[in-house]
């Protein structure tokens, strides 16, 4: 009997000792998780006048993307790669809603600097800065793999040779955020902007 208790016993010390060691594990990931939140908190205050226009003017084309009777609060991933929707006046009123999916790619730099609501529906994004992470500064990320070779081939010709306003056009199919497959045509016209240097518009169709 006197066994027995023993055996016991020391299978409630276990159990205490498992229980204190969740205890202590959870308590570190609570602590750690408060800590990333109060870190990105931090993140998202501006520190002074200027930093905290620059937040603004990143919700605002949130908004703006979004279409009418919409708010945004600033969140530090609208700025944190410099995506930001501005290509200025002369895209405004593609910024109210155009009903067309629209990208607008910087040669340069390849980077996508204009994308408008119709778009990121097409591509199963709520927020631009989720598109420019999925489109990862390339046009290929947006192709189905099936259709990458041709296209990157197409595309390079057509860029190499382009002049103002020439523009080009063909399908192909394109995989989405979301992980769907779509056919699209794709309207592509070259342009030379003054203070983004050499774009590319291009505009995605259903098929």
């Amino acid at each position: 009997m006197f066994k027995q208790l023993r055996k016991a016993n020391q299978n409630d010390y276990l159990l205490i000792t498992a229980t204190l060691i969740l205890l202590v594990v959870f308590n570190l990931s609570l602590l750690s998780y408060v800590q990333g939140q109060q870190k990105a908190a931090e993140r998202d205050q501006a520190k002074d006048y200027e930093e905290a226009l620059k937040f603004a003017e990143a919700a605002l084309y949130e908004v703006k993307i979004a279409g009418k009777n919409n708010f945004a609060s600033y969140k530090s991933s609208l700025t944190e790669k410099k995506h930001h929707n501005q290509l200025g006046l002369g895209l405004r009123a593609l910024a109210a809603g155009d009903p067309t999916p629209l990208l607008v790619m910087q040669m340069d730099t390849k980077e996508a600097i204009y994308v408008n609501k119709s778009l990121l529906e097409l591509f199963g994004c709520e927020l631009s800065s989720e598109f420019y992470d999925y489109y990862g500064q390339s046009l290929l990320n947006l192709i189905s793999p099936g259709d990458q070779a041709r296209v990157k081939e197409e595309f390079t010709d057509f860029v190499e040779s382009a002049v103002d306003e020439e523009r080009f056009r063909g399908d192909c199919q394109i995989l989405t955020a979301d992980a769907r497959t779509l056919r699209v045509f794709c309207d592509m016209k070259y342009s030379v902007n003054q203070r983004y240097g050499a774009l590319v518009h291009i505009s995605f169709v259903l098929n």
